[in-house]
């Protein structure tokens, strides 16, 4: 990336991140109204889709904004040349293909432009100097990759990871690469700061616990999975450090990071609208959980105008003690298929932590599946060789936290599967 164009995105969100809220509503319509024109003027998909909210002589009638409808994956996956922008400005660079991880079942298959890659690196840039990285010290990034390079026992080391660094050193390794393996690799390399998914992290503390191994690390990041209670109550406990967590989609690029004060995610409103909205796509209150609903800004080569990524989310009523005037997610919730319901009409986000559940069940590895509106599955990896399990307790206390009318059976197995993607889920509900 160009360094003087680097150096300048980063100036600005120096300045912006402390912007008031209503300079930041204009500062965001301003690029909405440049990707609205240009999405209905270059795409087929949006050359009617957008007509809502256009009025005589070109003006864009914001007031009208929820009218417009939401952009769904299966939109997404169905639509990629409707999608794709016939002509781009030269400001937008150059443009890539590339599919997303795929963790819902099917990738998406998307486009992006330099000068959106460019706002989402600087975003990154800017969270981790909150948090005080230096761009010299070792990373280890332990994720799915298919570069044969970053194969144990060595990884594939290389500089260059953060934008703006050109010397920043970084050695990757793929995550097929089991926990002992991983642990040696790490105690060998000796890695300033960890980044891998939160479950990963998590194995690797219970691991390191059981085996007496000690890793130490200056700082742990996390990413690409929401990060459970669960995850960062055994992640705090080992490592003694708070798990600075990043959100984002591969097709839409950065979208929120852990403050360095609040432990919140501060969203990076200056490259991407995020909407929190109900079943019905109305928008809901501060402290009430919706379906996030995105609009990046910089990609105009397939815009993605009020995108259901799938997730949910709660923003936070109160601005962050920090003083930045960015918008806060207090908290990130997952996928919709996480959320289990039950036969009353309730439904609730399961939060199952194992130091609690170990008592009754003592597993390595747990998953939740709920398959019927009163029947969930307990998954597990067995800690111990014919060990001796309290069904009885687990389901009760399974009940005091989810729902008192469900059945629990428990599945014991040699290993819970990540998805291609590399991604793990706690919880998964089967029911529709």
């Amino acid at each position: 990336m160009n360094r003087p164009q680097v150096a300048a995105f980063l100036r600005a969100l120096d300045k912006t991140q402390y912007l008031p809220p209503d300079h930041m509503m204009a500062y965001q319509r301003r690029l909405l109204g440049r990707l609205l024109r240009h999405a209905r003027n270059e795409t087929e998909f949006y050359a009617d889709r957008l007509a809502p909210i256009f009025r005589s002589g070109d003006t864009i009638d914001w007031d009208s904004w929820l009218e417009l409808p939401i952009l769904t994956r299966r939109d997404v996956q169905d639509n990629f040349d409707a999608l794709a922008a016939r002509s781009l400005p030269p400001a937008a660079g150059g443009v890539m293909e590339d599919t997303s991880s795929g963790s819902t079942g099917r990738p998406v298959r998307y486009l992006q432009t330099d000068l959106q890659n460019l706002g989402a690196a600087c975003c990154s840039e800017r969270f981790f100097q909150w948090h005080g990285l230096k761009p010299e010290a070792l990373a280890a990034r332990i994720r799915a990759t298919k570069n044969p390079e970053a194969a144990y026992p060595h990884g594939r080391r290389h500089n260059w990871w953060r934008v703006g660094h050109e010397l920043s050193p970084v050695v990757d390794l793929t995550i097929a690469t089991t926990h002992g393996d991983q642990m040696e690799w790490l105690k060998r390399i000796k890695p300033a700061y960890l980044i891998t998914y939160p479950s990963n992290m998590r194995e690797l503390a219970r691991l390191a616990v059981e085996t007496g191994t000690k890793l130490q690390f200056d700082l742990v990041l996390t990413f690409a999975e929401m990060i459970s209670e669960d995850m960062r109550v055994a992640i705090r406990d080992y490592f003694h450090r708070e798990p600075l967590d990043r959100y984002g989609a591969s097709e839409i690029g950065h979208i929120s990071g852990t403050c360095p004060v609040s432990l919140k995610h501060h969203i990076a409103a200056e490259v991407v609208l995020v909407e929190i909205l109900d079943e019905c796509g109305n928008p809901v209150g501060p402290e009430e959980e919706g379906r996030i609903v995105l609009t990046p800004f910089y990609n105009l080569a397939m815009p993605l105008i009020r995108y259901d990524v799938g997730d949910r989310g709660v923003v936070s009523a109160e601005p962050c003690s920090c003083g930045r005037t960015l918008p806060v997610f207090k908290r990130l919730l997952g996928r919709t298929r996480s959320i289990f319901r039950f036969v009353d009409g309730t439904a609730c986000w399961p939060v199952l932590l194992g130091n609690e559940m170990s008592p009754f069940v003592a597993s390595r590895q747990f998953q939740v599946v709920q398959h019927t509106r009163s029947d969930i599955e307990f998954r597990y990896v067995p800690a111990h060789a014919d060990q001796v399990n309290d069904l009885a307790g687990l389901t009760a206390y399974i009940r005091r936290r989810l729902h008192p009318a469900i059945n629990v059976t428990l599945t014991a197995m040699e290993r819970i599967e990540r998805s291609p993607s590399g991604k793990y889920e706690d919880y998964l509900s089967l029911v529709t």
